[in-house]
């Protein structure tokens, strides 16, 4: 692999720096996030990559924000290619975490199971592996070769009341909230389990509703829960779009914010620890995700088209 990183190559105020991949130049994330959003650090030659695998592309839901496409296709990945590709990127040293999404990874168990195991040949047991999921097929997880490897798994679930919940899957039948606290009752490493919760104008909108989500998730068993902002790409999501910050607020007395950064016009996040009135605790984050184009790769993604792209509906690398 050539490596042209150096101060001098760093473009756009040290963004992005060109590497080798598989025969093409292809420009890399070369910073850290900023705490303050003013100063950012360049990586200075230790560039590594968050990365994305979707194993298939199929989804029986249809949530109405998701910003996922093909999700009524039925493309597959190719197991052989895709170990391939991973053993070539692990020589190149530039990958640090996978998450796996979709589609919906648990449709296909057969194929997750497949996928994981792979990953964890690849890289080895320490690497850090996530799954995407909205919950159907997750009483499948005992299934899963290396359970026990496996950081997180993030659930989506946008409300804590079940029928508003499954109403915004497409009124597709997602697992209720006792379903969920039924299985995750039969691992005993329940720090995996995440709910993923988008906040939308008219379902979780304020501090309060947040706090009803953060206690039912505490008593859903779950270690903790991510707030995300939808992007914009559609009608619904223009209309509900709400800024977390009006919903995991400052002076907050039930929050405990611990860490935030800020990646440019990208995202920007904060971290944090809620108590609930009844004593419980779980950690939570918020995520202000907008839609921005780079002109450099941020996270590479192996698509179910069995293409390796520099982002989600990117250009193709090989």
């Amino acid at each position: 692999m050539k490596n042209t990183n150096s101060c001098e190559s760093c473009s756009q105020g040290g963004r992005y720096t060109t590497k080798e991949i598989f025969g093409k130049n292809v420009r890399v994330k070369n910073y850290i996030c900023s705490p303050d959003g003013k100063n950012y650090e360049c990586k200075n030659g230790d560039v590594k990559l968050y990365m994305s695998v979707c194993p298939q592309s199929y989804c029986p839901a249809s949530c109405p924000f998701c910003i996922a496409t093909r999700t009524k296709e039925r493309l597959r990945i190719d197991t052989a290619k895709f170990e391939k590709t991973l053993r070539g990127l692990k020589d190149l040293g530039l990958i640090k975490s996978i998450k796996i999404t979709g589609g919906e990874p648990f449709y296909d168990f057969e194929l997750l199971s497949e996928v994981v195991e792979i990953i964890f040949e690849v890289f080895g047991l320490g690497f850090e592996l996530s799954i995407s999921t909205n919950g159907t097929g997750l009483d499948k997880i005992h299934r899963l070769k290396h359970l026990s490897s496996i950081d997180a798994l993030h659930i989506s679930r946008h409300h804590y009341d079940d029928e508003i919940n499954r109403s915004l899957f497409g009124n597709y039948d997602v697992p209720s909230g006792a379903k969920l606290k039924e299985i995750f009752d039969t691992v005993a490493y329940k720090d995996i389990f995440v709910f993923n919760c988008m906040l939308l104008k008219d379902y979780i909108n304020s501090p309060e509703q947040a706090h009803k989500f953060m206690d039912f998730a505490i008593e859903t068993g779950a270690s903790k829960v991510g707030f995300m902002c939808c992007a914009q790409v559609n009608g619904f999501a223009r209309e509900q779009a709400i800024r977390y910050e009006d919903v995991i607020r400052e002076g907050d007395s039930a929050l405990l914010f611990t860490r935030g950064y800020y990646d440019y016009d990208f995202c920007h996040c904060r971290d944090g620890v809620y108590a609930s009135e009844k004593g419980g605790l779980i950690e939570f984050y918020g995520r202000d995700t907008r839609v921005c184009k780079s002109d450099f790769t941020r996270a590479p993604v192996y698509d179910s088209d069995n293409y390796l792209k520099d982002g989600f509906g990117g250009n193709i690398i090989i």
